[in-house]
């Protein structure tokens, strides 16, 4: 691999995370929020079933907030980050740059992050989201040649963990203390860490981490919202290679594919079965390879120099697809955990949560999970291999079992409560029974006394005065025993 040279490499770092408190859609608009949303993708969309689209861009139309559909949000022009990264490099190493001299094992990585590609896709239903950034391996100058293709492995190793001491640095590669000083606000700005204390170093020697970005990226979410990440260790890389020259070594393709789309370390060797394994990639014109893991994703563009102009920009371009194909099903994924851990919360005793769970399930399954998402066969078949190997269908089939119990469970309420009711009802009657049987004797009581005060009636009479009130008192109180039973 070191061989191999690059002509272009580009890591796309996901991070998925939840909200605990409950989202508001004008949050954005406030002045003091680095994001605000964008419709700048809907563009890029083009190729996904209208459905799809919508799940996309539905709400980036003005006074649109669909709970379903999901909100894009961009930095704003004026914010830290755009100023900092736009147009400038920066060192990536895996070691403090105060001490490097002293250190072993250095790498070092020259590295340029598109401020304009940062991105939060968020899910309001769920309250989950994603943030994205990306980071693209440079030259390291004019008198040197591009990057190799293990350089590249290693750098996307790198850069995928984080929060740990394994994390790697960043610094700017101008020298200019002005330019330097610029990445204290990483640390300064923000009030709060979400991964506690914050890191006390002079960042302007030791370089900041990526960590540091991700707490001012997030920090205003988690100032009102309470940021959860679902893991604290790791980005989800999709990478993107384009070698300078065609490589011809199969047995390189896959070792690249390999490193790229799993955690592991370069100097670990995976075995020839991992290396054969057709489930996680797939290859479906000889110029291109798609591979993805749970781990991360990879497409390489291995054109040859007699390739046309034509061919080598349209599998650039196609790209940006396969980014948002895999930016669907992290999100997919992302959402069914959340669903899960909220039905596993759930208060199976409270009938009006359980309701307005199942209506926010039913609505998110009919509108956020997809069978297939193009007209065109190499896009879903990339989203049949995503789907596959990040388990949607195994959580969807998961959260349905626990759905199923939650109906079981539910039946058995409201079983339980017909039964209530209709004991409730016998009672009720019991108790109007006894009522009208008082107010029956109190009546016939009354017919009594005025009987026997009437001297003038017959033996006869006297027994029509008392005999038919008990006559028809016992026939109405067989007809309500039998309308009881």
């Amino acid at each position: 691999m070191d061989n191999v040279k690059l002509d272009r490499g580009i890591i796309h770092l996901m991070l998925p995370f939840r909200l605990n408190s409950q989202w508001t859609p004008d949050a954005n608009n406030q002045e003091d929020d680095i994001w605000i949303r964008t419709n700048e993708d809907v563009s890029k969309l083009d190729f996904l079933l209208e459905h799809v689209k919508a799940f996309f861009s539905k709400n980036v139309t003005p006074g649109t907030d669909e709970d379903s559909a999901c909100i894009i949000m961009r930095l704003k022009k004026d914010s830290h980050p755009v100023k900092l990264f736009n147009n400038k490099n920066y060192l990536l190493s895996n070691r403090s740059f105060e001490n490097q001299e002293q250190a072993k094992n250095v790498l070092n990585f020259i590295v340029s992050i598109d401020p304009n590609a940062f991105r939060i896709v968020f899910h309001p239903s769920t309250k989950v989201g994603i943030l994205l950034f990306t980071v693209e391996a440079v030259k390291s100058g004019k008198n040197t040649g591009p990057q190799s293709l293990a350089d590249f492995v290693r750098m996307n190793y790198l850069l995928r963990m984080f929060n740990r001491s394994t994390e790697p640095y960043l610094i700017s590669q101008n020298e200019r203390p002005e330019e330097r000083n610029k990445a204290t606000m990483l640390l300064t700005a923000k009030s709060t860490n979400i991964f506690g204390k914050p890191e006390i170093s002079n960042i302007e020697l030791t370089g900041w981490r990526t960590g540091h970005l991700v707490n001012y990226l997030l920090n205003g979410l988690d100032e009102k919202y309470k940021v959860e990440l679902f893991d604290y260790n790791r980005f989800t890389p999709v990478c993107y290679i384009q070698p300078a020259e065609e490589i011809t070594d199969d047995e390189i393709v896959r070792r690249a594919l390999f490193y790229f789309r799993k955690v592991y370390d370069f100097d670990h060797s995976p075995t020839d079965e991992s290396l054969h394994q057709e489930r996680e990639t797939i290859h479906p014109f000889k110029q291109i390879y798609y591979a993805t893991s749970l781990e991360g994703a990879v497409v390489l563009n291995n054109c040859t120099t007699m390739d046309s102009e034509f061919l080598k920009s349209f599998y650039s371009n196609s790209f940006q697809k396969s980014v948002w194909l895999y930016i669907l099903g992290v999100l997919q994924r992302t959402i069914l955990l959340q669903l899960l851990k909220e039905v596993s919360d759930l208060d199976p005793d409270d009938p009006k949560i359980v309701k307005e769970y199942l209506k926010r399930y039913t609505s998110t399954s009919l509108k956020a999970i997809f069978s297939k998402v193009s007209v065109y066969h190499q896009h879903n078949d990339y989203y049949d291999l995503i789907i596959h190997n990040l388990q949607i269908n195994e959580l969807k089939s998961e959260l349905k079992d626990e759905l199923y119990e939650l109906n079981n469970l539910q039946r058995q309420f409201h079983q339980d409560e017909v039964e209530k009711n209709d004991e409730m009802e016998k009672q009720y009657d019991k108790k109007l029974n006894i009522i009208l049987f008082a107010l029956s004797v109190f009546g016939l009581t009354e017919l009594i006394y005025k009987v026997i005060e009437n001297t003038e009636m017959s033996i006869f009479e006297h027994a029509l005065a008392f005999g038919i009130p008990l006559v028809l008192g016992f026939i109405f109180w067989k007809i309500l025993a039998i309308k009881r039973e």
